[in-house]
Order: C-alpha cells, then sequence, then structure tokens
C-alpha cells in the first residue's frame, strides 16, 4: 500500500461504529506547524453508523451515477468557531489498526456538518494503491480536521502524535471486479492461431490463490524471426473457436513494445497484437493484477556451463558442461554440491557476462525446483549438501534438483584419455574439477580414434557403441558404456568432459 497520509500533522480520529458515538478529542498544539484557532477540545465527532462500506450501494455503474459515502457528523461548541473560519476535512483509510500506512481521500462537509467522501475516489485509490482483489476486508477510517481563515490560513486541530482516539473499523466491499482467471494461453507464435494451438501454449502459474499470486509465465518458441501474438484465458479461446476474436488481449502500446499494458480487443478496438522480431524463443511474464506484461528474447544455445561456487565463480574457465538429455533443451549436471550459493548457469553465447547468467529469483533459494530468469538473476543453492542431479528446461526455463539414490559412488584416482594419438600406450590426464566431472583441454593431431579410461587400467574404460559409431563431428555428447566401442575424433582441439556417475561423455569442439 502507498503511503500517502500527513504524519507531521494533528488529527482529530474518528472510528466507525454500529452506533453513533461522540468521541472526546484530546490534542496538544503543534509547535512545528500553525496553531488552529479552533481548540481540539471544542469540537466532537459523531462517527457514522455504518459497520460495512459497500461500493455496489453507493455508485450505480449503468446509470454513472454515485452517493458520498456518510463518514461521521462534525459539532463545534457553540460560539467557538473563529470569524472567517471554515473546517476541511481528509479521510484516512488502512488496513492496519495503527495506521501505519495510509491511503488519504479529501473529505466533503456538507451544511449539515456531515463528513462524506466520494466513493469512485475511494474505489480508484483502493485499486490502485492497496489491491485488485475484489474480496471483502477490513479497514480502519479516521478523519483528519483543518481550519481554514480567510480563505487561505489553514491549520490543523491537534496532534496525532499525541492524541487519544478510538479507531474502529469496517468490513469494506469493492464494488470493482479485477478478474484474474486460473490459466492464460498464448494464440499465435509457433503455436498458430487456432484455440486447439494455443491451449499447447499455456502459461505457468504456482497454483496459490491468482489475487495473491498474479504473475504467470511461459517460455514460447517465436515460429520464426516475425512473431505475431495474442494472449487470452480458457473463455477467449472459446470465443476464438466461435469466430470472436475480441476477448483476446492486445497491447495498449505499439505492437513490438517489450513491456506495458493490455487490455481486451473489445476495449482497444482493434488487433493489437504483439509482435517480436529476430528471436528464437521468448519469454513472456504477465502481472494479472495489473494487466502487464513484459517479453524476454532468449539464447538458445548448443551448450550451457555451470558457473559457482564449485568452479570458483570463474567467468573464464568452462570447465563445468552440462550434459544434454533426450529432450531438446533440456541438460543436467550431477555431482556432489555445497548447499549453499551453488550456482548459475551460462550459455555458450553469452559466458562470462554476469548478465546474461540465468539464476533464479531470490538470492540462495534452495527450493527442490524453480524459474530460471536472467534479468537480475540470484545465485541457486542446492537443497542440501549432498549428490544431486541438477536439470534445467530451458523451453520452460526452470530447473529442478534430484537427489541421488546412491550417496556414495564410486571413486576414482584418475580419469584419462589413451588412443591412437599415442599407440594405446599412455595416458592423457583429465583434471576433477567437481566431484566425480573430470576436464581437460585436448588437440588430436590426425584424424583417430579414442576411449576414457580409469586409474589407467582397461578394468573400467568408457565408449560407445561400436568403434566409430560416434563420431564427434557430428555431435559432442554420448552416454558411454564400460568397453564400449572406439571414439572417432577428427583432428582438432577440444574441450573434453566426463562424468563418472552418469558415464556422461562430451568432446566439444573448440
Amino acid at each position: 500500500m502507498k503511503k500517502i497520509g500527513l504524519f507531521s500533522i494533528a488529527l482529530l480520529a474518528m472510528g466507525l461504529v454500529s452506533c453513533n458515538q461522540d468521541f472526546e478529542t484530546i490534542f496538544e498544539p503543534q509547535t512545528n506547524a500553525p496553531e488552529s484557532p479552533l481548540q481540539a477540545s471544542d469540537v466532537t465527532v459523531a462517527a457514522s453508523s455504518a459497520t460495512a462500506i459497500n461500493l455496489a450501494d453507493f455508485i450505480d455503474e449503468e446509470a454513472g451515477t454515485s452517493t458520498p459515502i456518510p463518514v461521521g457528523t462534525i459539532s463545534v461548541k457553540e460560539g467557538a468557531m473563529p470569524a472567517n473560519t471554515t473546517l476541511k476535512a481528509e479521510v484516512e483509510f488502512s488496513t492496519d489498526p495503527d495506521f501505519g500506512e495510509v491511503i488519504t481521500l479529501e473529505g466533503n462537509i456538507n451544511e449539515r456538518n456531515e463528513i462524506t467522501v466520494d466513493p469512485t475516489v475511494l474505489q480508484d485509490k483502493y485499486f490502485n494503491e492497496v489491491t485488485r482483489n475484489p474480496a471483502s476486508t477490513t479497514l480502519y477510517m479516521r478523519a483528519l480536521l483543518y481550519t481554514v481563515t480567510d480563505g487561505t490560513s489553514v491549520a490543523i486541530v491537534g496532534n496525532p502524535k499525541e492524541s487519544k482516539f478510538a479507531a474502529r473499523s469496517v468490513t469494506f466491499s469493492p464494488l470493482f471486479k479485477v478478474q484474474i482467471s486460473p490459466a492464460y494461453y498464448v494464440i499465435g507464435a509457433a503455436g498458430g492461431w487456432s484455440a486447439d494451438g494455443a491451449r499447447t501454449q499455456k502459461f505457468s502459474h504456482s497454483n496459490k490463490d491468482v489475487y495473491e499470486d498474479p504473475i504467470f509465465s511461459i517460455v514460447v518458441d517465436t515460429g520464426g524471426d516475425d512473431c505475431w501474438f495474442a494472449i487470452g484465458d480458457d473463455a477467449a479461446l472459446d470465443a476464438v473457436a466461435s469466430g470472436d476474436w475480441t476477448k483476446l488481449f492486445g497491447t495498449k502500446g505499439a505492437s513490438e513494445d517489450m513491456e506495458g499494458n493490455m487490455d481486451f480487443r473489445y476495449n482497444l478496438g482493434g488487433d493489437h497484437s504483439f509482435h517480436v522480431l529476430g528471436a528464437q524463443k521468448i519469454r513472456i511474464t504477465l502481472n494479472m493484477m495489473e494487466y502487464s506484461y513484459k517479453i524476454d528474447p532468449i539464447s538458445v544455445a548448443d551448450a550451457y556451463y555451470v558457473v559457482g561456487g564449485l568452479q570458483g565463480w570463474s567467468d573464464s574457465q568452462k570447465t563445468c558442461l552440462f550434459t544434454p538429455e533426450e529432450q531438446k533443451n533440456v541438460l543436467s549436471y550431477t555431482t556432489k554440491w555445497t548447499g549453499a550459493w551453488d550456482l548459475k548457469v551460462w550459455d555458450a553465447n553469452s559466458f562470462g557476462n554476469w548478465d546474461a547468467a540465468w539464476g533464479c529469483v531470490v538470492d540462495g533459494d534452495n527450493s527442490p525446483s524453480g524459474a530460471l530468469i536472467n534479468s537480475g538473476a540470484q545465485a541457486i543453492s542446492a537443497p542440501s549438501a549432498e549428490f544431486y542431479t541438477f536439470t534445467i528446461d530451458m523451453n520452460t526455463m526452470t530447473y529442478t534438483w534430484t537427489k541421488l539414490d546412491n550417496q556414495n559412488p564410486t571413486e576414482y584416482q584418475n580419469i584419462s584419455l589413451i588412443g591412437e594419438f599415442n599407440g594405446w600406450g599412455g595416458d592423457f590426464e583429465l583434471t576433477q574439477v567437481t566431484p566425480h566431472n573430470w576436464y581437460a583441454v585436448f588437440t588430436q593431431e590426425t584424424d583417430g580414434q579414442l576411449k576414457f579410461r580409469a586409474n589407467h587400467d582397461w578394468g573400467v574404460n568408457w565408449g560407445y557403441g561400436n568403434d566409430k559409431d560416434w563420431d564427434v563431428s557430428e555431435s559432442f555428447n554420448k552416454i558411454g558404456t564400460n568397453g564400449g566401442g572406439n571414439i572417432w575424433v577428427p583432428a582438432g582441439t577440444y574441450a573434453v568432459y566426463l562424468n563418472d556417475i552418469t558415464n556422461s561423455m562430451l568432446i566439444l569442439a573448440q
């Protein structure tokens, strides 16, 4: 809630109670502001008898009319009002009984000395400064009184810090109905412009109450360098299936705006679709409390790296390479983690640029899963200091931790390469860069075959299929087997990785 009230001024406080009641006003004069010519002890306020405010009782939307909300009636001791002096009022509303944060409305004083507030102003301020949730809630109210002398000299009646008052509450029911649907979809982009296609492009949500968590997000394929799309809920997609496109959301700004506010097409009076150029994937984030959106292009890379505590947070050492899984753009890394600020993720195109690193929303989050972001990304922590597989899904921009059943995997003293490059008679050593992950940069002088092996012995060695089934010029990763076929490696320089738990082998040309 936005703080607007005047906290350095004195106030006449009153509560809304179930019967009319006069409250004694006990104030000390202010020393740092003009003193009112009207003494607080000469003023009382009879609070309204209402115990509830339902804006539907005060605003007629169809007629476009409204009725002032009564707050209370002012009584001034006879003869106490100075000459050429009138009263004005403000009314403070708060969800906090101590009025730590308030919204302030101008109070109107009519000829019967009744204080009222404009219900449409209250609606707008509550909507913009408190919440868009349409549920009824408890509000606390109080009035501030001022004297105006000769039409210009304004002074406060009393001092809020010294005042004694009986604050009362009312049940407040907003009139506005902020519509947040349980689900939203992208229509257009790679999914096409059919309702069925849109339902394959559903926004993710936390499954909390949508008024508590109004954030929805999705990562979609654009379907090309020139992407158009709109956004809708189930009702909008049902309408599209019947030929009515007006219930979709469009942008209130320019189609190419990457962030802004949106509204229904029937309010916008046209198509107003979103337009993104030159991106293979985009992440769309909605705040349905504000009807706002943000679009972030996503760099799709062939390789992703761990950067974090296990590799010294180095922005130059590409020693920890994710293993691609069977599903495209899903990758994993398995090791024993520290359980505290373990990592961020860099793609091969952005390695070394901290602004482009992927991470989580809350620094050190050790949740078992979460969303990946690369704007203000924070370090991700493992749930505990144990062996986990950390998996990233770059299709949905999410991550998960999976704890290994075996927390005592076989230890090897060394892992090395052996092959035609050394006549199958020696070993090119790899370095264990994180627990059970081995790395080296290796130059193959001429085309030839090689394998990985442990402890300089053939008892445990890693290959794939039959000899030459894996040509690293065609793919850089395979899952090895003990005694598998020799690997065909064309001449060149390679970054070489092996995980001795998952048997992941990666040979990436440099």
